[in-house]
């Protein structure tokens, strides 16, 4: 697609006026287009894409270095006020120029850059205060993003992935997937040497790890009323528990169901433990 080299001038509601990126070739279109591209190589820059994600990022303190609206878009007030207080920039760009950098006439209304965050240390889910998850061989990033969700919303310390085929916390997948929660709890790409390690801190310092399994006999009511901390472990929905996971859990439990179900989404069951941790896990969080 050709484009204008000239820039248009023009405002978009409440974002100043001036220059409307148009021009394929310049230096931050040609970065937009970088990152735009599916590639399982880390970086130290990610895309944020769509409004719930970037207001979640940004309240979760994701260091952005631009926001970008299109011109065809109203931008919400929320979103403006966010960008202006934590003093990122926000650029208008044509959207034609957005359809040829995204390839794809499916691009984001809106969308910013920000800087990929440090990896979590372990001493940092050891020292924290809540319940950790560790996500055992889970590689859907769907089931990935909706467990992060469900971990803020209830308060978790921290969540550990295993084999989750994720290369890095900011994967665009994982970021859309979580609505941009994936920044606001911290996430640790781990292999089972490191957990075993963190596993050993965790329990010297007072913790309990346990696991959830469909075959277990543990009462889940008294897991829900440990006053102490949990790591707790969940399998693959398809495979369950690996060798490894097994090992480690210091007791194992179920969740009471319908028998002629054969087993619940991962997501959802993560979902269910931490509600049943929450009453533990948010008052920690306000203290």
């Amino acid at each position: 697609m050709t484009m204008t080299g000239k820039a248009a001038e023009g405002t978009i509601g409440d974002v100043p006026g001036g220059e409307v990126l148009s021009d394929r070739a310049a230096p931050a279109a040609q970065r937009i287009a970088d990152l735009s591209k599916v590639s399982g190589r880390p970086s130290k820059s990610v895309l944020v894409e769509d409004c719930e994600p970037l207001l979640n990022a940004l309240r979760a303190g994701l260091r952005f270095s631009d926001v970008y609206v299109l011109d065809s878009t109203q931008p919400p007030r929320e979103l403006l006020d966010e960008c202006a207080s934590r003093g990122v920039p926000v650029t208008i760009m044509s959207a034609a120029l957005a359809t040829d950098l995204f390839r794809s006439d499916k691009r984001p209304e809106v969308f910013g850059v920000a800087r990929v965050p440090h990896p979590v240390e372990p001493e940092q889910l050891v020292k924290a205060e809540g319940d950790l998850l560790i996500l055992d061989g889970v590689r859907i990033v769907g089931n990935i993003g909706a467990i992060a969700r469900s971990a803020y919303a209830f308060g978790a310390a921290g969540i550990v992935l295993v084999n989750s085929g994720l290369t890095s916390i900011a994967d665009r997948r994982l970021i859309r997937a979580s609505r941009g929660y994936v920044f606001s709890v911290p996430v640790a790409l781990m292999d089972w040497p490191e957990v075993n390690a963190l596993a050993t801190d965790f329990t010297r310092a007072g913790g309990h790890v346990a696991a959830l399994d469909a075959g277990a006999t543990g009462s889940l009511e008294k897991l829900s009323a440990w006053e102490g901390r949990l790591a707790l472990i969940l399998g693959a929905e398809t495979t369950g528990l690996t060798p490894q996971a097994r090992a480690l859990a210091q007791a194992t439990v179920n969740i009471p169901m319908n028998p002629a179900v054969e087993s619940l989404n991962v997501s959802v069951a993560a979902g269910v433990l931490l509600h049943r941790r929450a009453w533990r896990n948010l008052g920690s969080a306000s203290r």
